[in-house]
């Protein structure tokens, strides 16, 4: 821990004198007592000049001091009256700005009263601070810590020894801070005028010294090992501590590592737990030959566990509002259960958001552990109820493009009502998944308290550029070479409705779309909307198989809030499908199959949804249940029924030193045929592409024998079979560096599974890797994404690309 310091100034000899006196068992002298008459005693010679006229005085010794000014700050002026009390007064304050070192004053008998010889030794003054041997710490650093020590030696200023002394100290704890903890500052003074000095502090760095053992006294609860991982800060060196710098000792950082200790502890119900002051020791090894010892430190934790105590009673005190018999309920626990902190921080959590959910914002809860018989211990709640409050005025700032209503009609608080803290984090949320207004990150809300408790609130915020205009040209596998334009905004116009073109048009490809689609109905939480799209497609499969198809048609769209975050939608679709298939037999004979098709589905579709950023996401859960059902009774050919379920969360794990989110995808489905139609082929899953299993090629992730592995091929059009049923699951750890860069590591699989084949997970496809993800406000917030992935499980004719780049998200 870092030792207490403790201030030291140079005194006058006067003063010391007087400072000495009271623990000597002396009466501790007046500062005049040093005035004395040539042949008297000093008490007679005070006793004699009090009084008496004040003749001359004499200075000695004074060089950058005018007299005048030595003679203001003393009181002092030749004709007046000598007075010994207010000469005593006035050393006292001129010893206080630090102009003079030591002082000595003698009265000496003179015709008419008294004169005085004052004898005066300055104090230098700096004139400059350098360093010598700075190398692993910049003088910015050391001049920063100076300053926010407050230390008061300045170029310029009076030289003062107290000071210097603790600029050595802080800069060698910098060192140390830094693993240098054998570094050594030294000063010396150098004139370079009359009363002036240089001051030249010289540093000897020494070596980094790293934490070779981390040891733990007294702990029977959890082994060195368990103490060890909860400490995150502070780690023994290693080829990975090294690289993140946790194997350097820091004292600040020991003990915030040792309060997680301590938690770790009162979790399980140690509530007296003492970690002790750590002992750090310097531990040498013999270097090999030719080279200088090694030395690591060696810390030593001491433990007193105490007793582990079981939870009595919880009492509630001060409440009003609401029964005590409600807030216990808040507060769960069982009697007899092991006291653990983390139980009773719940709880005071509970009732706190109990009442500033209810207005009561200022509301304050905290626990007393009352101790009783045989290690258990009653938990009092205190409650400052205080006054209720109510939402003022609310207003927006920020958004300049995006209309007030936009943003007011997400909100969970409204204006007269009483105001809840729940409600408010909620309506923040509900604002940051629209992704065209983004709160402000510090400080999304702004308080005004005015009178007879209510709240005006400022949600504060800048607008988020989700209109997304491209003009492309490139080339991807199986559709050639491709021109494209496309306009996408999330906020037409500032009122939140989302438009969409696009039009791509290439040597195997052409689709055109244009969508349309309003949030807020009628002012009313439902949306409607619409989508039309013409496609036409000359898509390469294996073996030079070839599939010709033209898809026209549109689909209508209701949607349905029905809570915070969830809401019911149902989709119409139609369209229309004629295309070839064109493949080879086995005689080598190209052969071609029409087909066609004429599709009127339902999809009636549930949507729970609490993901912050659809794009930039670190914290949430959607939950999406749907059912395609396609009939003839509606003017289809088809009928079948195609319910499918996915999850997503993401977790946000840590924030220091790079913030961390972990996020999942799992997803199935299933298509099943009414009555005796059968289904056909291009109406099975596929799966594979970077918004699937990474690696694999879009709809490139075939079904295969399940004894020998081989890709299923239909006996008559010789193409690949799809599935009627899928399952797919990705795992990804993002790392939010700097900007718009995420660095995601991603484990996928996934399979498809072909009529009449088990649903074994047991053949589900592997593959691994990494992504780098750039946010771009030109892509409407859309990333792009550079994929390098591995197959973990390669098998003949997998159709696989190690490295991808996308734009979008993986699910």
């Amino acid at each position: 821990m870092t030792p207490r310091r403790i201030r030291t100034t140079k005194l006058p000899r006067t003063l010391i004198a007087g400072a000495l006196a009271p623990a000597l068992g002396l009466a501790a002298p007046p500062l005049s007592a040093q005035i004395a008459a040539q042949g008297a005693p000093a008490t007679a010679a005070a006793a004699t000049y009090d009084g008496a006229r004040l003749t001359a005085v004499e200075f000695v010794g004074n060089q950058s001091l005018a007299e005048d000014t030595l003679m203001f700050y003393l009181g002092l002026e030749v004709g007046e009256s000598f007075s010994r009390d207010a000469l005593d007064r006035n050393l006292k304050k001129l010893w206080g700005r630090d102009l003079i070192d030591d002082i000595h004053i003698e009265a000496l008998a003179s015709e008419g009263g008294v004169k005085l010889v004052i004898r005066v030794e300055e104090r230098p003054v700096v004139r400059s601070i350098e360093y010598q041997g700075l190398k692993r710490v910049s003088r910015k650093d050391i001049d920063e810590k100076l300053a926010s020590e407050r230390v008061e030696l300045q170029e310029g200023g009076p030289l003062n020894f107290g000071e210097l002394h603790r600029i050595k100290t802080i800069i060698e704890e910098l060192y140390a801070q830094k693993g240098y903890r054998f570094a050594q500052a030294t000063y010396q003074l150098e004139p370079v005028g009359e009363n002036e000095r240089r001051v030249v502090i010289t540093l000897d760095e020494g070596d980094r010294v790293r934490i070779g053992d981390i040891r733990f006294e007294g702990n029977t609860v959890f082994n060195e090992g368990r103490l060890r991982w909860q400490m995150k800060g502070t780690k023994e060196v290693g080829p990975i501590t090294r690289m993140l710098k946790k194997d350097i000792y820091n004292p600040a950082t020991l003990s915030e590592d040792l309060d997680k200790v301590r938690d770790l502890y009162t979790k399980a119900g140690y509530k007296n737990v003492v970690i002790g002051e750590p002992r750090v020791q310097v531990r040498t090894e013999d270097g090999a030959p030719g080279e200088e010892p090694k030395r690591q430190l060696v810390v030593t934790v001491p433990i007193e566990e105490g007793n582990r105590w079981r939870f009595g009673e919880v009492k509630v005190e001060g409440n009003s509002i609401f029964t005590s018999e409600g807030l216990t309920r808040v507060f769960r626990y069982r009697p007899g259960e092991w006291l653990r902190s983390s139980r009773i921080e719940e709880g005071v959590k509970a009732i706190t958001e109990y009442y500033q959910n209810s207005g009561y914002i200022q509301a304050r809860v905290v626990p007393e552990l009352i101790e009783k018989d045989r290690e258990t211990a009653d938990v009092i709640v205190h409650i400052s109820e205080n006054d209720q409050f109510t939402v003022g005025r609310i207003e927006f700032e920020g958004n300049t493009r995006t209309r007030d209503k936009v943003l007011r009609r997400e909100l969970r608080v409204q204006e007269g009502t009483v105001l809840s803290l729940g409600a408010l984090k909620n309506s923040i949320l509900k604002i940051r998944q629209l992704g065209f207004f983004e709160p402000d990150e510090e400080e999304p809300v702004e308080f005004d308290f005015k009178e007879e408790n209510s709240v005006d609130l400022k949600f504060r915020g800048k607008e988020a550029d989700r209109t997304e205009l491209q003009f492309a040209a490139g080339y991807q596998e199986g559709l050639g070479f491709f021109g494209q334009f496309a306009l996408k905004t999330q906020n037409f116009m500032g009122r939140g409705e989302q438009v969409g073109v696009n039009l791509q048009s290439g040597s195997n490809s052409e689709f055109y779309e244009l969508s349309y689609s309003i949030p807020w109905f009628l002012d009313r939480p439902q949306s409607l909307g619409f989508q039309l799209f013409s496609q036409d497609l000359d898509l390469e499969g294996l073996g030079g198989n070839r599939r010709q198809e033209q898809r026209t048609g549109g689909a209508i769209s209701y949607g349905r809030s029905l809570a915070l975050f969830q809401s019911a939608s149902l989709v119409i679709n139609r369209y229309d499908e004629k295309g070839v298939l064109r493949s080879r037999g086995l005689d080598g004979v190209l052969q071609s199959f029409p087909f066609e098709q004429e599709v009127f589905s339902l999809r009636p579709t549930w949507v729970y949804n609490s993901v912050d950023n659809r794009f930039e996401p670190k914290s949430g859960t959607n939950l999406t249940a749907s059912v395609e059902y396609a009939t003839s009774f509606l003017g289809g050919d088809q009928e079948y029924y195609r319910p499918i379920a996915s999850l997503q969360l993401y977790r946000t794990l840590t924030s220091y030193p790079v913030a961390s989110v972990f996020g999942l995808n799992v997803e199935a489905g299933l298509i099943k045929a009414l009555g005796d139609n059968e289904l056909q082929n291009f109406n099975l899953f596929r799966i594979g592409g970077e918004s699937s299993v990474r690696g694999f090629a879009r709809n490139q992730l075939f079904a295969r024998d399940e004894k020998t592995g081989r890709i299923l091929i239909d006996p008559v059009t010789r193409y690949e079979f799809g599935g009627d049923r899928y399952f797919q699951a990705n795992l990804e750890y993002h790392l939010l560096l700097q900007g718009p860069f995420r660095l995601i590591f991603f484990a996928d699989m996934g399979n498809i599974y072909a009529p009449g084949q088990s649903f074994d997970l047991g053949r589900l496809r592997y593959t691994a890797g990494a992504e780098l993800r750039i946010t771009l406000p030109m892509l409407g917030g859309a990333p792009l994404r550079f994929i390098y992935a591995y197959n973990l499980d390669p098998k003949p004719d997998d159709e696989f690309k190690n490295f991808v780049f996308s734009i979008g998200t993986t699910f």
